[in-house]
């Protein structure tokens, strides 16, 4: 159960307001830029750690491992950060992950100045990091839906992939700045002050009461009634007051699961989700290996890797002004506009070259990326979102096998062939599914 205190009603549907842009419903300006610091901090993690192994062990296999281990949490904990999600404050859960990271990741920061940052503190370090990932974005986006109201999402999850697109894009080029200009050490103590101040942030986000579906509703009047009943008119012999039944996590974790049985839309969204994360965004780590080919500097490495972020901010802009009613249509057609400029950005003979063609791949990405939550959220009855956006983040735990297979392929055949493989296959891949499950594409959603 959801803890005490006051508690501000979101926009449902049918009563909720639907002229103005998200910014106008109370309380998702805070969580917007707190979330924009996380994002800042995450990819910035993800980048420095990356940079600190490929300059320790200058081993495909290990840089690679690198994402693989920071997105594992996805594939193993998704359903269970979904059942938190539904379960408690979401409000509560995202402070309290981001008031458990901002610590450790000053710890990483002083090992690194004083000489001790191993594989075997960086690598655990990275597993925690994950975790909190699962743990926010399960509870996070479902908290926007919660203040925003569902005519107002397609809005509010463009600007949401907007903060982690800019965190892609901020992580990178000012982790790659400061790592050249004041060491790994100096650029994670900033990441942990930024975290903080998104912690600090957080206070100012209301605590909103999750929605609830119509048979929740009726459930509650019903359970009301019959106690009503046994209060007034009590029962004796063998007849007794039944006991009201309780949802146990394990039987929620089955109910979500369930979802991607018999939810043949929900199915449809995964699959391409899946695809897209094990095909598609197993680059990342990549962007230090090619980054190696075109004889990239630090800073310029980060140049590179922003351009992931940059391109995102496009994508999502598009979606944000036009892409109102066409979810499916467009989160497909990024999937395929990017795997496509990644074999393209994989054969890049410089780094303007590699630059240019991370943005064109990442504004296909920014499409997906800000139409993906929406799609789930808006599939399934109200008070399945957080098993639902559990079962995204499963989906996209498809990005640290992809991650791993990636980096052994690149351990064999070099960084640029390893890319090309994956994407080419990825294409090959996402037309099989939607031939076999298309829902995805017809998937529409309200207009303003």
């Amino acid at each position: 159960m959801r803890g005490g205190g006051a508690v501000t009603e979101a926009p449902r549907p049918g009563t909720g307001v639907r002229s103005g842009g998200a910014f106008a419903a109370k309380g998702f300006a805070p969580l917007w830029f707190s979330g924009l610091c996380w994002h800042w901090g995450r990819w910035a993690i993800a980048f420095l750690s990356s940079y600190h192994v490929n300059q320790i062990t200058d081993s495909p296999r290990m840089v690679q491992l690198t994402g693989a281990v920071m997105w594992a949490p996805l594939l193993f904990g998704g359903a269970i950060g979904g059942v938190i999600s539904d379960r408690f404050d979401r409000r509560r859960t995202v402070r309290l992950q981001t008031a458990l990271l901002v610590p450790f990741v000053a710890v990483i920061g002083f090992a690194e100045r004083a000489g001790q940052l191993g594989i075997w503190l960086l690598y655990p370090f990275l597993l925690f990091a994950g975790i909190g990932w699962v743990v926010d974005m399960t509870s996070r986006r479902a908290l926007v839906l919660d203040i925003v109201g569902p005519h107002r999402l397609h809005k509010a999850m463009a600007w949401e992939t907007m903060a982690l697109a800019s965190g892609v894009a901020a992580g990178q080029l000012l982790g790659g700045a400061v790592a050249d200009s004041a060491g790994v050490g100096a650029a994670f103590l900033g990441v942990a002050a930024m975290l903080g101040v998104g912690l600090f942030l957080l206070m100012w986000v209301p605590r909103v009461a999750p929605a609830q579906s119509g048979v929740a509703a009726i459930d509650r009047w019903s359970d009301a009634v019959r106690d009503r009943i046994f209060e007034v008119v009590p029962l004796s012999g063998t007849f007794r007051r039944p006991e009201p039944a309780r949802n146990s996590t394990i039987a929620e974790l089955r109910a979500g699961m369930r979802l991607a049985r018999t939810n043949r839309g929900l199915l449809s969204i995964l699959g391409v989700t899946v695809m897209a994360n094990f095909f598609m965004f197993a680059y990342f780590p990549a962007v230090q290996l090619i980054g190696d080919e075109v004889d990239a500097t630090a800073f310029e490495i980060g140049i590179i890797g922003s351009m992931t972020g940059f391109g995102m901010i496009t994508g999502s802009l598009v979606t944000a002004k036009w892409g109102s009613g066409r979810w499916g249509l467009a989160y497909t057609f990024g999937v395929f506009a990017a795997m496509a400029m990644l074999i393209v950005w994989a054969l890049s003979p410089n780094v303007l070259i590699a630059a240019i063609t991370l943005y064109a791949a990442s504004c296909g990405s920014g499409l997906f990326a800000a139409t993906q939550s929406t799609l789930v959220l808006t599939t399934v009855s109200p008070e399945m979102r957080g098993r639902a956006m559990g079962l995204l983040s499963m989906a996209i735990g498809a990005l640290p096998v992809g991650t791993y297979v990636l980096g052994e392929v690149a351990q064999q055949l070099g960084a640029r062939a390893a890319v090309v493989l994956m994407a080419c296959l990825g294409l090959a891949g996402m037309t099989l599914w939607l031939m076999i499950r298309p829902e995805v594409i017809r998937r529409t959603g309200p207009t303003p």
